[in-house]
């Protein structure tokens, strides 16, 4: 009998009340049934863990929900790397939603080749219904919506620091992976790397997707496999604007951190920082 290799879904919680049922409800739909899931909540205020708490009578999946003083969302989704069992990271945060074969397509991909870290594909991006769409969405949706297509030799498999060398990864919009919700990680990267990093106040994703680009092949799965949700209080969504001017924190880390000094020299002098 073929064992499947466990996927550890992540859902970093905080205040989640207003869509997380639809989050869980989409990891319990999924067809790939070799999964673990962990809630772990950033001490929510509303009724976050008690919507969590009435999904765990209705599977037999393992939703295990853990509960902590205020980390802050990097902080949390380390705890959620920390607390995983499986061979791979799912991450999905509590306004999004995963379409039902995500899991298997990107898992598929992934055990084709040991070397491949991360694999993402598109998502498919969506207002909320009865939700006046101000002008602040409408840029989001059309600056951010097919982010893949900004790399100019994405392939099906290729090393990491093929896409550090690319002409376009300086160029708008520079996160052209996604969001932690397109992602699947290979756990066992986090041997060699460090996971979301606290002391950037924005494009943290990017600079873990980075510091994976330099070591790890990456997998891309070219179809939408998930839903991202615009709504005007959704941080991520105001972070994807403000992040456009990338803090001081993120340059330092760029000239001095260990995991950047393993990145191609073209990485550094294409990036026009003068330091």
């Amino acid at each position: 009998m073929q064992q499947f290799p466990l996927v550890s879904v992540c859902i970093p919680s905080y205040n989640g009340e207003k869509f997380i049922a639809e989050a869980i409800s989409s990891i319990l739909s999924q067809t790939y049934s070799a999964i673990e899931l962990i809630i772990s909540d950033d001490h929510s205020s509303d009724h976050t863990i008690a919507i969590a708490q009435s999904f765990q009578t209705q599977t037999s999946i393992p939703i295990n929900i853990l509960t902590h003083q205020t980390l802050g969302l990097a902080e949390n989704s380390n705890f959620c790397i920390n607390q995983s069992q499986g061979k791979y990271i799912k991450f999905v945060y509590q306004d999004d939603i995963l379409m039902p074969n995500c899991i298997e397509k990107m898992v598929n991909l992934a055990e084709t080749d040991p070397d491949i870290g991360l694999v993402f594909s598109p998502r498919e991006m969506f207002f909320l219904e009865q939700e006046n769409i101000n002008l602040e969405l409408i840029a989001v949706y059309q600056q951010f919506a097919n982010l893949h297509q900004s790399w100019s030799n994405l392939k099906s498999i290729q090393w990491g620091k093929e896409l550090l060398e690319d002409p376009n990864l300086w160029e708008h919009p520079i996160n052209k992976i996604g969001e932690p919700s397109t992602v699947l990680l290979r756990k066992s990267i986090f041997k060699t790397i460090a996971g979301f990093d606290p002391e950037l106040n924005q494009l943290v994703d990017l600079d873990l997707w980075w510091r994976i680009l330099a070591q790890f092949k990456i997998g891309f799965v070219p179809e939408n496999l998930s839903y991202f949700r615009l709504h005007a209080q959704q941080k991520t969504c105001q972070n994807m604007l403000e992040g456009q001017a990338m803090d001081l924190n993120f340059y330092d880390k760029i000239y001095s951190h260990p995991d950047y000094q393993l990145f191609p020299p073209q990485f550094r002098s294409s990036s026009g920082i003068d330091l």
